[in-house]
């Protein structure tokens, strides 16, 4: 086992097991120098920071591929296209991307709800000198109701607290806390539940929507079982909120610490798209994703075994001084020449993961970020931060858990 850098390999350690509150990005650092590819008895799994092999990790599917079960995997959720591959993969994702990766949807119908929503959501925060959570407000309704609508389960009052405790049971529980798994499972439970009865429904009715084209669809000549409904239903759920709603804190966050940034975003609103790219490199929502070794390999010159489990840091990848250039600035107009291939598998960017694997969510979230932004842009002078604003926390999913701010018009 590789056991230098054992110093920020510590730090690490604890700041996941939640006894230590640090920032990470100085011990990414040192690890990424010191330790690229290194084991924590603690996490039990090899943790990578060099953009060159986390890449490696989502590209080369032949040598590593998702965990399926154990702690911090997506096993939470049942079998979906995380676990996919080859030909399977490519024609159950183009479900999904049907409705959220299509440009003509993106550019036409749900790119309009997507503006009227932030309109509706962003008319109702008041202004200064009054303090508001602009997260409560905005950055965590928008997503959830965008993906509510798309699985007709906008009228579910309880959905919002499964999607929590779904996404806090699946990547986020790297250290196997059995409650949180409990809650994941009540959670998981409480969705199969209400859609059992909703397949039935819309198998019978379909309509223009996310869960008529999973109950729908055939592959090799079968619709797809109700099992693999729910387990993909219950994913994208969970995925399609925690990860724009904690881009948006880590990016207006950020903007609100930063006046000159704001200010330049104002007079040359075309770099919005720059801008959300760059919160989502600076600060990445999503800090890990857990993989595994499915032959014996030798990764950064370290030899890994065949079932070993592997944590591919991306907030350290997205900092990879190899790859960014002053890669600890937030500079909103890093992405000027090329904010669009960020948010699909040849962009530099590893928020979104890479390979056959990029998050098929990506180009929603950046729809919704773009428009969230570009609002508060054209509706604020000023956004200062107010009061004891919380700091970041978490490990895998990472962002204050509030961002209150005044807003000045």
């Amino acid at each position: 086992m590789t056991t230098t850098g054992s110093r920020p390999l510590a730090e690490l350690e604890s700041f996941a097991a939640g006894t230590t509150d640090i920032d990470p990005y100085p011990r990414y650092a040192r690890l990424r120098e010191t330790s690229p590819v290194v084991y924590s008895d603690a996490l039990q799994a090899w943790l990578v920071t060099r953009w060159a092999d986390v890449t490696r990790c989502f590209k080369e599917s032949a040598s590593f591929g998702p965990m399926a079960s154990g702690s911090g995997s997506s096993g939470i959720y049942g079998r979906t296209i995380l676990h996919m591959t080859g030909d399977e993969h490519r024609r159950k994702a183009a479900i999904v991307a049907r409705r959220i990766r299509n440009r003509r949807e993106l550019r036409g119908a749900l790119g309009d709800r997507v503006r009227v929503l932030v309109e509706e959501l962003g008319s109702d925060l008041p202004a200064a000198p009054e303090t508001v959570d602009v997260r409560a407000g905005l950055t965590a309704p928008l997503p959830l109701t965008v993906i509510a609508e798309l699985m007709t389960m906008h009228e579910v009052d309880v959905f919002p607290r499964w999607c929590h405790d779904l996404a806090a049971a699946s990547v986020s529980n790297v250290n196997r806390d059995p409650q949180v798994h409990a809650r994941g499972v009540r959670a998981r439970d409480g969705i199969d539940a209400w859609l059992a009865p909703a397949i039935e429904r819309t198998r019978a009715e379909p309509g223009e929507n996310l869960l008529s084209d999973l109950c729908t669809v055939e592959y090799e000549g079968q619709r797809l079982a109700d099992a693999e409904i729910t387990s993909n239903t219950a994913f994208f759920l969970a995925a399609g909120i925690e990860t724009t709603d904690r881009a948006l804190v880590n990016l207006l966050g950020g903007l609100a610490d930063d006046p000159g940034q704001w200010e330049r975003l104002r007079a040359e609103p075309a770099l919005v798209p720059s801008a959300v790219a760059e919160g989502l490199r600076w600060k990445a929502p999503v800090q890990g994703s857990v993989r595994q070794a499915l032959v014996d390999v030798d990764l950064g010159g370290v030899p890994i075994a065949a079932g070993e489990k592997l944590i591919l840091l991306l907030g350290a990848a997205n900092r990879d001084p190899e790859v960014f250039g002053d890669p600890d600035t937030f500079d909103v107009a890093r992405f000027a020449d090329d904010a669009g291939p960020q948010f699909t598998p040849v962009g530099p960017m590893r928020s979104f993961g890479g390979g056959e694997h990029t998050c098929s969510g990506s180009l929603l979230a950046k729809l919704e970020m773009e428009a969230a932004l570009t609002h508060l842009l054209g509706r604020y002078r000023r956004i200062v931060p107010a009061g004891d604003r919380p700091a970041d926390a978490g490990f895998m999913l990472r962002s204050a858990p509030a961002l209150p701010l005044q807003l000045h018009p």
